[in-house]
C-alpha cells in the first residue's frame, strides 16, 4: 500500500498542523503542495478530492479522503501514532481537547479571516477595529486556557496546541501578543517553538509568507488611498 498522502499551502495555518502532527507522531507522508497562485486549488483533479477547494486535504494509504485539518489530525493519531497522548481515548481529557480545537476554528482562526477578508481582498489599508477586538479577545481566551497549565488543556500536548499554535504564530506576526498582558501565552509560545519538530522550517517559514502576502497588500491598498 502507498503512504498517505497530504495536499497543503505553507501559508496555511491548518495545513502546517496536519505536517507537524505527523512528524511528532513519526508517520511518513507524501506531502504534495498545491499551488493557489496557479489556482490549482481550483483544478478539476483538487476539487474530486474537496469540492470546498481548501487544503489540507489528507488522502489515506487505501485512498480514503479526509478533509479539515481538525479531523486530519485526530484521525491520524488514532490510527498511526504510537499511543493516544496527542488525542486520548478519556472522554473527558478528548471533550476539553475538541474544545479548544472547536476555539482555534471558531474563534482563533475567524480573525485571520476577517484579517485575510479585508487587507487583503477588501481593499483596507489598516487593521479594522473589527479585527483588533477579534483578535484581542481570543488572546484573552488563550491565557485563560493556560492558566490551568502548561498546556491549553492541563499539562499534556495535545493535537490541539499544535493547531493552536500554528494560528497563533501567523497572526502574532500580524498582531503581536502582548507580553506584559498575556504571559502565560508567551510562556506557552516559547515552549512550543522548542518542543515542536522542524518548527523554524515549517510553521515559521509558512507564517512568514501569510505576513508577507498580507503586509504587502495593505502597503498596496493605502497607496491607492492616497
Amino acid at each position: 500500500m502507498s503512504k498517505p498522502t497530504l495536499y497543503y499551502a505553507l501559508f496555511s495555518p491548518p495545513a502546517r498542523a496536519c505536517i507537524l502532527v505527523a512528524k511528532l507522531i513519526g508517520l511518513d507522508i507524501d506531502l504534495k503542495p498545491v499551488d493557489f497562485a496557479k489556482k490549482e486549488h481550483l483544478s478539476e483533479e483538487f476539487v474530486k478530492l474537496n469540492p470546498q477547494h481548501q487544503v489540507p486535504v489528507f488522502v489515506d494509504s487505501d485512498g480514503e479522503v479526509y478533509v479539515d485539518s481538525h479531523a486530519i489530525v485526530c484521525f491520524m493519531v488514532a490510527k498511526y501514532a504510537g499511543n493516544d497522548q496527542l488525542y486520548p481515548r478519556d472522554l473527558k481529557r478528548r471533550a476539553h481537547i475538541d474544545h479548544r480545537m472547536h476555539y482555534e476554528n471558531g474563534v482563533l482562526f475567524q480573525v485571520v479571516k476577517d484579517i485575510v477578508a479585508r487587507n487583503i481582498y477588501g481593499g483596507e489599508g489598516e487593521y479594522n477595529p473589527q479585527s483588533l477586538t477579534l483578535c484581542h479577545n481570543a488572546y484573552s481566551d488563550l491565557e485563560h486556557f493556560l492558566e490551568k497549565g502548561s498546556f491549553v488543556v492541563d499539562n499534556e500536548l495535545s493535537v490541539a496546541d499544535v493547531s493552536i499554535h500554528t494560528t497563533l504564530v501567523t497572526l502574532d506576526l500580524l498582531i503581536p501578543v502582548d507580553r506584559e498582558k498575556y504571559p502565560q501565552t508567551v510562556r506557552w509560545m516559547e515552549r512550543m517553538d522548542k518542543l515542536l519538530p522542524d518548527n523554524e522550517a515549517i510553521n515559521l517559514k509558512g507564517a512568514r509568507a501569510l505576513q508577507i502576502r498580507i503586509l504587502s497588500c495593505m502597503a498596496d491598498n493605502k497607496a491607492k488611498s492616497q
